[in-house]
């Protein structure tokens, strides 16, 4: 499943590709983390970085950009 979204850092739209993850699994736990579930709790069968696209739009290559000077 490909998801797409704004980017809140820089306004560009990315698409990630979320190979372990069906359309109706999303759903479910988009539902549930709509309605007050944590995202991690929410969606515990994806990684770090695709819960964080998931929130902010943000994929991992831009985070590493951002923190590259605290590396």
């Amino acid at each position: 499943m490909k998801i797409t979204a704004v980017c809140q850092f820089n306004g560009q739209v990315y698409t990630m590709d979320f190979p372990n993850m069906s359309e109706s699994q999303f759903l479910i736990a988009k539902s549930m983390w709509d309605n007050g579930a944590l995202v991690q709790d929410a969606f515990p069968f994806l990684s770090a970085d695709e819960r964080e696209f998931l929130m902010t739009g943000t994929p991992p290559e831009v985070w590493d950009e951002l923190f590259a000077e605290m590396a």
